[in-house]
């Protein structure tokens, strides 16, 4: 199951909300749903704020599942578990876990996290590292569902990815938009 977490508070970047930005000529929340919607999963959902947000009716129309977040405020984990309970619900054998506000994360970067997972027996969460910090995108085994079912505060799943095997993806692919600087960064890289 593919899970993209799109119900941040965009604390970082000010006033607005950071999917709603303009990167080229589509809104930032697009770009990683346009990027892994060719993917098979058996499940692709999107878990987004509980109220309608401007990227909704592209979602669905793309075939993506929208979870409302009614707890976003109290953090990312609230979506994790969201995605977890999900998983469980459509009997997953595994989570893959996206940022919405991640726009370069290609399906080429999930289809190694995917036959990496693989290859170890899909028994260990795999996930991206940037060369210095390990992050999202990730795949979770079903035995993880549990544990990410519970999570608390805004650190998402970190904790669950201290022991991962972990992919190193160029920096460029990464990179998260957390600020104005960074959506000016990602602005110079498309």
């Amino acid at each position: 199951m593919l899970a993209i977490l799109a119900a941040g508070q965009s604390s970082r970047f000010g006033d607005h909300d950071k999917l709603t930005a303009l990167l080229g000529k589509k809104m930032l929340g697009l770009y990683v749903s346009d990027n892994l919607q060719s993917l098979p999963f058996l499940n692709a959902t999107i878990i987004a704020p509980k109220d309608e947000h401007p990227c909704t009716n592209h979602w669905s129309e793309s075939g993506y599942n929208i979870l409302g977040n009614e707890k976003a405020a109290e953090g990312q984990s609230t979506s994790v578990r969201l995605a977890a309970i999900q998983a469980q619900s459509v009997k997953a054998d595994a989570l893959c876990i996206c940022l919405a506000d991640a726009p370069f994360v290609s399906s080429e970067n999930i289809k190694q996290l995917v036959a990496e997972f693989r290859r170890l027996g899909q028994v260990k969460i795999v996930a991206s590292s940037n060369g210095e910090n390990i992050m999202p995108p990730a795949i979770f085994p079903a035995d993880q569902f549990k544990k990410m079912a519970s999570l608390n505060g805004d650190k998402g799943a970190r904790s669950l990815l201290l022991n991962a095997a972990t992919i190193t993806f160029a920096i460029s692919n990464m990179l998260d938009i957390d600020t104005p600087d960074d959506l000016a960064v990602a602005k110079k890289l498309l």
